[in-house]
């Protein structure tokens, strides 16, 4: 064992040299250690995000650990330069195989990247403005338009319902020409969260530019009371993508750090601005830390929605204001906190987190600060929460959202993901339904309906909610109903989730006609489908009895 570790050290010592590791705009360049001052290991992704090629999360400063070995093999010290030389290894053993990792994993390796130097800011961070102003969307197979006949409940019969208010109603994501697609419960949640991790993501390696900046410019951290200044640094590593009016890294207190950058960017020809502000404390260890990241990001009045012709609101555009609270107290387990909303304003005034937005006594962005006709959120608002392994992304997660201020309830998704490290499989529960008011949601479902915009609606919450399970297929790189019996989604847009049939016809299959449904004799009565309470007292804890903890958010 001890020449094996020998063998590995003296081999990464080649291998890093050559590949240029260890070297260049590093925390050896100056005084910060970046995995010391800025939490490493923290990303925002749907949980079902997968990318090409096989990745480990890095868990502390290549450049750092480098050096740790070097100095253990001149002291002679081999053990300690095997295990050092261990944790350099790109890919962990456990995951070798695999040619498909969790998106997480990417997003936060590059975070670290930019902590030790091995990318530059600019390229690093990637900044785009498409990218950093998406918003959340549906997949095809959510809540698509359907068009019905005929309908029970009341006038007009003959209509279309609406997208996005139909739950999971297709087994698979449905794109053209795909018709072997993912789980509808997965493509949906990573559709929903693509846009708000991209914020989050790109906000936090434009903060941990700062890391990067200061010590390619050999200056040290702040000391305790201290405003380090990088706005000089930062314009001109970004230049010409971004413009910096603050930049700077502080230490309030003994232990705790706080950045704060301020900037423009370009959106086509319009200037768009941004702010993002980070307080982190680290722990005991480079995996043992927490925080609280918030930004806001002004877009333009071409999507107003429901800020449309309010006073002193939308007329002039929106602001995405957030937050993510983040805890984590090992190498192995973390708690984030992910809050969003899209509120009513210009997006000029300073700063525009708080001048647009309402935040609780705790930091974090408050859900019930709707529009009160000067400030607050008035159309999509998200909630995320997970309890995981940032290593694996087992664990429980929840994400809900709110189309607008004027909705009462949330739509929902509660997850548990397993994962093997001895076969590698990734597997899991997915459940979607509808809870409370965004702004008081405890992130748990509290029924389902399943006529949110027909004809004589309700809205009335039955003890029932969607269900599939799902397995991850590294081959086809899709996640996948683990059997043709996993998917407890089917259901008939009527009050009660039932049709006697007959003259009721609705497009069932989602092909934008009713052609086929019709050539079906004598129509077919639909019987409910979904996931029951079952002798549970309700169907929250029906879904709790199936070993999901939902977390907080």
């Amino acid at each position: 064992m001890l020449k094996t570790k020998i063998a590995i050290a003296v081999g990464l010592t080649v291998f890093i040299s050559a590949c240029g590791g260890g070297g260049g705009t590093s925390s050896s360049g100056g005084g910060i250690t970046g995995s010391s001052v800025f939490p490493t290991g923290l990303a925002l992704s749907s949980p079902v995000g997968m990318e090409s090629g096989a990745t480990s999360l890095a868990q502390a400063s290549p450049a750092s650990l480098f050096q740790d070995m070097m100095l253990a093999l001149v002291n002679g010290q081999y053990d300690a330069a095997g295990q050092f030389a261990m944790q350099l290894l790109p890919v962990s053993e456990a995951q070798a195989a695999t040619t498909k990792s969790p998106r997480y994993l990417k997003a936060a390796n590059a975070i670290n990247a930019l902590l030790t130097g091995s990318t530059l800011p600019r390229a690093g961070v990637g900044f785009n403005a498409s990218e950093f102003l998406k918003t959340p969307v549906n997949a095809n197979c959510y809540g698509p338009a359907v068009s019905y006949e005929g309908h029970p409940d009341g006038t007009p019969a003959n209509s279309t319902f609406p997208t996005g208010d139909l739950g999971l109603w297709t087994t698979t994501e449905n794109k053209p020409g795909n018709t072997n697609g993912w789980a509808c419960a997965s493509a949906q949640l990573d559709a929903r969260m693509d846009g708000v991790s991209m914020r989050v993501n790109t906000g936090l390696m434009t903060l941990a530019s700062l890391i990067n900046v200061a010590n390619s410019a050999g200056k040290s951290a702040p000391s305790v009371g201290a405003t380090l200044d990088l706005k000089t640094e930062m314009n001109t590593a970004f230049n010409p993508d971004i413009t910096f009016t603050t930049a700077n890294v502080s230490q309030p207190s003994s232990g705790t750090y706080s950045y704060k950058v301020e900037f423009t960017f370009k959106d086509g020809s319009a200037t768009r601005n941004a702010e993002m502000n980070l307080t982190h404390t680290p722990g005991s260890s480079k995996t043992v830390y927490y925080g609280l990241l918030t930004y806001a990001v002004s877009r333009g009045n071409t999507d107003l929605q429901n800020c449309a012709g309010k006073p002193n609101g939308g007329s002039d555009g929106t602001v995405d204001v957030g937050s993510l609270k983040y805890t984590r107290t090992s190498s192995t387990a973390m708690t984030l906190v992910h809050r969003e909303g899209n509120h009513c304003g210009a997006g000029t005034a300073t700063p525009l987190t708080t001048s647009y937005a309402t935040f609780g006594t705790d930091g974090q962005l408050d859900p019930a600060g709707k529009w009160s006709g000067t400030k607050g959120w008035a159309n999509n608002f998200n909630r995320f929460g997970a309890d995981y392994n940032p290593t694996t992304m087992k664990g429980n997660y929840a994400f809900g959202w709110q189309a607008g201020m004027g909705d009462n309830n949330t739509r929902i998704f509660n997850i548990g993901l397993n994962y093997d490290s001895a076969t590698e499989r990734r597997d899991g529960e997915a459940f979607f339904g509808f809870g409370d008011d965004i702004s008081t949601s405890n992130g748990a479902i509290k029924g389902f309906i399943c006529n949110w915009a027909g004809p004589g609606n309700t809205k009335s919450l039955v003890d029932y909610a969607q269900r599939q399970n799902i397995a991850f297929d590294d081959a086809t790189g899709k996640w996948l109903p683990t059997n043709n019996a996993s998917s407890d989604i089917t259901y008939a847009p009527t009050n009660n989730c039932i049709s006697a049939g007959g003259a009721f016809y609705y497009d069932k299959n989602a092909d934008g006609f009713l052609t086929d449904e019709k050539t079906v004799s004598p129509n077919p009565a639909v019987n409910n489908g979904l996931f029951s309470k079952g002798t549970s007292a309700n169907i929250t804890a029906a879904i709790t009895g199936r070993g999901i903890t939902i977390p907080s958010y």
